[in-house]
């Protein structure tokens, strides 16, 4: 309920005569409606704070989408059912208490391993069983089930081959290559259909042809039997085992999730664009935040056209003319600022260019950020969770649990590296030179991501190959770069502890993300 509800209800409570001597139209001042709306907002605070501690009594989130309990109390819902937390994100956490005496109901059954590896790490995951995987001899007096349990027809086809060949429980050792193996869309009735939600799309699929040569080797629809693999099973080899179970999952999308809301940068906002993007002006400091920011389902603002903030003729003013900062946004072309200072916090840009001259304090701060190209040709430029794709361009910089993945250097002639800065708990490029600048905690490994063109799917975001110096050298031991607060690269091994507690004896969960996901036919 808000404020003007209570004020209304307050004002329709005293008596008329009292209304009529204050309304405005008939001589009165207006004070009592004033008054009364003062004491509303105590009201309609206490109100809330009601509200929030009913739903502080209740761990899961509600249906319909209304308050849940805060944050700092799903540990102590945790110690009263026994449940270790393992995931990094709150909803995450949320999960494992709403479902814990549930989950425990059904441990061991693969619905259950599903819906667990799901909530943990909030992805979409095909799961199949690695015994499956493996070739078996047949055995003599073990009936084969029924081939419409596994989405097939028994009529037989018109044309070689026919079903008797194709029969999906039937073992065998080597792959038809008459026919193609793959994953095709079906109806919700199929007994073998399974859905799976990819982008906010949910797509009802199943399995065709269990024997046929596999059209995507390696991927969820390759289920093709193969001798047993003992080695080590990770993301890459290892799955044809019976004691693995395998969790095929879509890698994250990081700033570029497809159907992105778009805007026009120019010098009067239009209505689409303070739609989506709060302006706040604080004196010489103008602050572009992203209105879902603090929301639970944040999507960020993709921002068109080139940016130029304060423009002079010589293409160089004071540091201190002014601020911008921009907060949950993409911006998609160029941003240049001849004089001021630029703030980024959990943004992406293409290409960062301030031409202020301090090297005391920093011209451009940025946090939490995916960049391509940044300049600061005369300035300080201080990084903290941050991943450059191509080159940085700074006269100081200062880096925190960032990757660099191009060259730092100082200007544009020369891969001189800046005279000044610090650079700690970093992934530098091998031949990247030192300079003045101080290393500390710093890795040469080359880091490896999902796609490296800006604006791409999970453009900047660590691809399980990567070195592990990169994906735990962060100075608190998770992920350097700009997606340290979306913990991308622990989801997936949280996911393998959390499934420990349900799996049968003596299995394994193998976490295999997998881009082929996203082409899942619909």
């Amino acid at each position: 309920m808000a404020s003007q509800d209570f004020t209304s209800r307050l004002y329709e409570i005293i008596p008329g005569v009292y209304r009529n001597r204050d309304d405005p139209d008939y001589g009165g001042n207006g004070h009592l409606l004033k008054y009364l709306k003062a004491n509303a907002g105590l009201l309609d605070a206490l109100h809330q704070t009601m509200l929030q501690r009913l739903a502080d009594n209740f761990p899961d989130q509600p249906l319909d989408g209304g308050l849940a309990c805060q944050d700092w109390l799903l540990p102590y819902f945790a110690e009263l059912f026994d449940v270790r937390l393992v995931s990094p994100l709150a909803k995450g956490r949320r999960a494992e208490v709403a479902n814990a005496v549930r989950w425990r109901q059904g441990k061991g059954t693969l619905a259950v391993l599903e819906e667990v590896a799901q909530a943990v790490a909030q992805w979409e995951v095909v799961l199949q069983e690695g015994y499956k995987r493996v070739a078996i001899t047949p055995r003599l007096n073990v009936p084969r089930q029924d081939a419409r349990l596994f989405g097939f027809s028994q009529i037989v086809p018109a044309a070689p081959p026919s079903i008797a060949a194709r029969q999906p429980d039937l073992p065998a050792a080597m792959v038809d290559f008459r026919c193609p193996s793959g994953a095709i869309a079906t109806d919700s009735s199929n007994p073998a259909a399974q859905q799976s939600d990819i982008d906010g799309d949910t797509r009802t699929w199943r399995q065709v042809s269990m024997h046929g040569a596999p059209c995507y080797p390696g991927s969820y629809e390759d289920v093709s039997q193969c001798t047993v693999d003992f080695r080590c099973a990770d993301w890459r080899v290892g799955h044809a085992h019976p004691g693995n179970i395998l969790f095929y999952t879509l890698p994250g999308a990081g700033f570029f999730r497809p159907n992105l809301p778009m805007v026009n940068w120019s010098d009067a906002p239009s209505e689409a664009f303070l739609s989506l993007i709060e302006i706040k002006q604080q004196g010489k400091r103008t602050v572009f935040r992203n209105r879902s920011l603090d929301s639970e389902h944040f999507v960020p603002v993709v921002v068109r056209r080139v940016i130029k903030l304060a423009q002079v003729p010589d293409g160089v003013g004071p540091a201190d003319a002014h601020t911008w900062r921009f907060e949950g946004l993409i911006l998609e072309n160029r941003l240049e600022a001849d004089s001021g200072r630029v703030e980024l916090w959990r943004c992406a840009a293409r290409k960062i260019e301030v031409h202020s001259q301090d090297q005391e304090q920093p011209v451009i701060l940025a946090k939490d950020c995916l960049f391509k190209q940044l300049q600061a040709a005369t300035g300080l430029s201080r990084l903290e969770y941050c991943t450059v794709l191509d080159s940085t361009l700074s006269e100081v910089v200062q880096a925190s649990d960032c990757i660099f993945a191009g060259r730092i250097r100082k200007d544009h002639p020369t891969p001189k590296p800046p005279d000044k800065g610090c650079v700690r708990y970093s992934a530098v490029i091998k031949d990247q030179l030192k300079g003045g600048m101080t290393f500390s905690h710093v890795t040469r490994e080359k880091p490896l991501f999902f796609a490296d063109d800006f604006g791409d799917r999970g453009c900047g975001v660590l691809h399980p190959a990567t070195s592990a110096a990169i994906r735990h050298g962060a100075e608190d031991g998770t992920e350097m770069g700009a997606y340290h607060h979306a913990y991308l690269s622990l989801l997936n091994e949280v996911m393998v502890d959390k499934l420990a507690d349900y799996l049968p004896l003596g299995k394994k969960a193998v976490v295999i993300p997998d881009p082929r996901l996203l082409q899942m036919p619909q």
